[in-house]
């Protein structure tokens, strides 16, 4: 697919996803006065969980919306298509399913796994 087909696709997407992501900040902006334990603390701890659901559906969003945008840089820089980590063309089909992915599977897995790696290592006592 050509370069300008992906401009329009992540334009597209860029729009659902800030929309969205406005939607889930405005959902779980407090909305007037809630009830305080004691009155109904059920559906205080209903509410927040709704609005930490929010948060953390903005956040990921937030993050989806930063790639579009730095995917749309690319573009206009003509470096579209390519790894950010090695360089070398991601693949038609990774970008067929995700516009916005700025590594190839190989430096994806390899980041993933380093977050893991890191997150199950614990810090000397």
């Amino acid at each position: 697919m050509s370069t300008e087909h992906y401009r329009q696709v992540l334009e597209e997407h860029l729009a659902r996803t800030e929309a969205e992501l406005a939607e889930r900040r405005r959902a779980a902006a407090p909305g007037g006065e809630r009830p305080g334990f004691g009155k109904r603390a059920g559906d205080y701890v209903a509410q927040v969980v709704e609005d930490r659901t929010n948060n953390q559906l903005a956040d990921a969003l937030a993050v989806t919306a930063a790639s579009i945008r730095r995917a749309l840089t690319l573009v206009d820089e003509g470096r579209f298509g390519r790894c950010e980590s090695c360089g070398v063309p991601i693949a038609e089909d990774r970008l067929q399913a995700v516009p916005w992915a700025l590594s190839c599977m190989r430096c994806q897995a390899a980041g993933e796994q380093g977050d893991r790696s890191a997150s199950l290592r614990r810090p000397p006592r």
